[in-house]
């Protein structure tokens, strides 16, 4: 144990090294350009997949939220009790926005404004209710909610109104999933964590639960071990990304494009470690960008882990530039944004955070002698306007194309 906590703290070091150099005196990037090439396309079958090289990732720059993302709103949640939501996951349309979590709170829908509007379902085990969820979906277009719980035969469908419909039966147990409803053609697009003994890793069905095609496991089988994800980020419309993340045991993988219609997974991108053991890593992919990060385990007990706090890098789909980076949100000052990789998701950044956070992060930026006097104005003001006990703040930006 202790030979391989002194391989993962030496690898940490590596990795980690072009990240945080020099980190507190560099200027924002304006973006890859100046960074060197570290991905080349490669021919896999029939997909070209943009691969990554580790070794290559020498540079380190600090990241303006504006390079990715239009202008940001600032939107202050309605503050009735039946409002009230905690730091949990969200999902943005242009009207509207859905936030929920994995406690014992229902799905609250509110308009842009941060009006709340109703409730969508509830907590339990009856009809039309749910307990943990993994995956939920928000189709304004279609006047549907779609929520995919953990270990469920079904998918549970809403109207905008909180009207329960007809679930849509799923014709495998999803133990944990992510999917995508296409009502033109009445299917459902599904991919699941593929545990041993389950026969595919990806469908497509009717909403009547009849099994149209699928994608057997093959080598993406995973060990029955729920530290393991599955994600798809949705930042692209028409594409059906997935992530599948094997922490127990780590393995080499790609990001992978579900293309449903033909029934194929393709890969599209990958980062080459050149450590063993692998990290624990994922990735995420953007209009004109793939992001990934990597940590190691960190024992914290006998049974128990945490992850080393990640590293993150950033490379461009068109010229293969890339660099590891950190996040600022220069739309309120400049303050570094935590869990940067995963706050990007349906094409929009978010942050939902609880009013005294927020408040102490701009008090944090204020201290700041960089700032302009309209941009110190403007935090003044929003930082006066949140108190403790209201509802929580919601940071929205949608992503460039």
């Amino acid at each position: 144990m202790e030979k391989f906590g002194n391989l993962i703290i030496g690898s940490l070091c590596l990795l980690l090294a072009g990240s945080c150099q020099n980190s507190n005196n560099m200027s924002f990037s304006n973006g890859l350009e100046n960074s060197p090439v570290v991905g080349t396309f490669v021919q896999v079958g029939d997909d070209q997949v943009l691969a990554c090289d580790q070794k290559l990732l020498t540079d380190s720059i600090r990241l303006p939220l504006s390079f990715l993302t239009e202008e940001a709103e600032i939107i202050h949640l309605d503050n009735r009790d039946e409002a009230l939501v905690s730091d949990s996951r969200l999902l943005a349309s242009d009207n509207y926005i859905l936030i929920w979590n994995n406690k014992q709170n229902p799905f609250k829908l509110f308009d842009r404004k941060g009006k709340f509007l109703t409730t969508i379902g509830a907590y339990g085990q009856g009809p039309n209710e749910y307990l943990n969820v993994y995956d939920a979906s928000l189709d304004e277009k279609n006047n549907r909610i779609y929520i995919l719980p953990w270990q469920s035969t079904q998918i549970l469908v809403y109207d905008l109104e909180g009207n329960p419909l007809p679930p849509i039966p799923l014709c495998l147990r999803v133990p944990k999933g992510t999917f995508q409803v296409n009502p033109q053609d009445s299917t459902v697009a599904v991919v699941l964590l593929p545990f041993q003994g389950i026969p595919a890793i990806a469908w497509t069905q009717d909403f009547q639960g009849n099994r149209i095609n699928f994608i057997e496991p093959g080598h993406l089988q995973t060990p029955q071990d729920f530290s393991n994800e599955v994600i798809t980020n949705n930042n692209i419309a028409g594409t059906f990304d997935v992530n599948i993340l094997c922490i127990m045991p780590t393995r080499v993988d790609s990001l992978y494009h579900y293309d449903f219609r033909n029934n194929r997974l393709r890969p599209c991108f990958t980062l080459n470690f050149y450590e063993d053991p692998i990290p624990w890593h994922g990735y995420v992919e953007l209009p004109n960008h793939f992001m990934g990060d990597a940590s190691y385990p960190v024992r914290e007990s006998a049974n128990t882990f945490t992850s080393s706090p990640p590293a993150y890098y950033i490379v461009d789909k068109k010229t293969g530039k890339g660099a590891f980076f950190r996040l600022y949100n220069d739309f309120l000052g400049g303050s570094e944004i935590g869990g940067a990789l995963y706050s990007f998701c349906n094409g929009y950044f978010y942050k939902n955070m609880e009013p005294a956070n927020l408040k102490n992060m701009l008090e944090e930026t204020l201290k700041s002698d960089g700032l302009s006097e309209e941009k110190r104005q403007e935090l003044t003001t929003l930082a006066q306007s949140l108190h403790e006990n209201d509802n929580n703040i919601v940071i929205l930006a949608k992503l460039k194309h």
